[in-house]
């Protein structure tokens, strides 16, 4: 996608925002910051367009992906061509001030993500910021510029640090249901410690059920995922994770989970304020978008 390409398409009429997709292009026009993990694939934003409106998405979360490390070259350009349909999260280390935070906002960057998820050799995955430059670095200037934190960790790894993050006074953002582990159960601490955190608005939780029920079934992961609805509805954000990559066994599709989603969560305003109204309030879409 070359960069001065602008992509119009019409606002469908339900208004849903997946608040969790990624793009990747041509190596050669937007090059890689880093030696990627993984195998990143060729999944630009005509492919992203193209599944959104096919899945009845009006509205899109563009989450950095590790290989462009703090090269937002991409994401800059995605943001441009899709216009009011997009915001992003990206990545910058301490060495971002204010001025460099503002100029980001301006261009539709509403966060920026940091990541504690390590690769399985317990290094860091290359291409990513700590959690660490957050909180001794980055947290004063995303305060100042009114921006989120998105974070990317196990939930243990989150709550050893809560009292620090809290400390921050920047809206905090949770990855992939808040990176729980279904195997501990419902009952186990750690998740009921999200669940208050949630009930006392302290946190944003996205819900890309994909991540967590990959292995063991979506059914597995439903008591946890009406949880968090009973919880607070009004922090919770719907997400796919599109193109799924790193996705063990064969991915979803977008259209699968918002069926998901709609046959989980029957109450139309609930379905609402979660698919749409949410989204406005935390990534500053356009407020009239939140009256449908």
């Amino acid at each position: 996608m070359a960069a001065e390409t602008r992509i119009n398409q019409p606002v469908l009429e339900h208004g849903v925002c997946d608040c969790h997709v990624h793009v990747f292009d041509d190596p050669r026009a937007f090059p890689f910051e880093t030696t990627p993990a993984y195998a990143p694939p060729f999944s630009p934003a005509s492919a992203l367009i193209t599944n959104a409106d096919q899945s009845g998405v009006s509205h899109v979360v563009l989450v950095q992906p590790t290989p462009y490390g703090r090269n937002l070259d991409l994401m800059r350009a995605t943001l441009k061509a899709l216009g009011s349909r997009a915001r992003g999260v990206g990545v910058a280390d301490a060495s971002c001030g204010v001025e460099g935070l503002a100029a980001l906002k301006e261009e539709g960057v509403s966060g920026l993500r940091f990541v504690e998820n390590l690769l399985p050799d317990g290094s860091r995955m290359p291409g990513t910021v700590p959690l660490d430059t957050f909180l001794q670095k980055l947290a004063p200037a995303l305060a100042e510029i009114r921006m989120h934190a998105e974070v990317w960790a196990p939930l243990s790894v989150m709550l050893e640090q809560w009292l620090a993050v809290e400390r921050a006074k920047v809206p905090i953002v949770l990855d992939h249901m808040g990176g729980f582990d279904p195997q501990l159960g419902l009952g186990h601490p750690h998740f009921q410690r999200l669940l208050g955190l949630l009930r006392d608005g302290a946190v944003w939780v996205k819900l890309a059920v994909c991540r967590r029920g990959a292995g063991i079934g979506y059914d597995a992961i439903r008591p946890f995922h009406d949880a968090l609805v009973e919880a607070n509805s009004e922090r919770l954000l719907w997400a796919t994770d599109f193109p799924f990559v790193r996705f063990a066994g064969t991915p979803p599709t977008s259209a699968q989970l918002l069926a998901l989603f709609e046959t989980w969560v029957t109450d139309s305003e609930l379905r609402k304020r979660i698919l749409l109204r949410n989204p406005v309030e935390r990534y500053g879409f356009e407020a009239s978008l939140a009256q449908r």
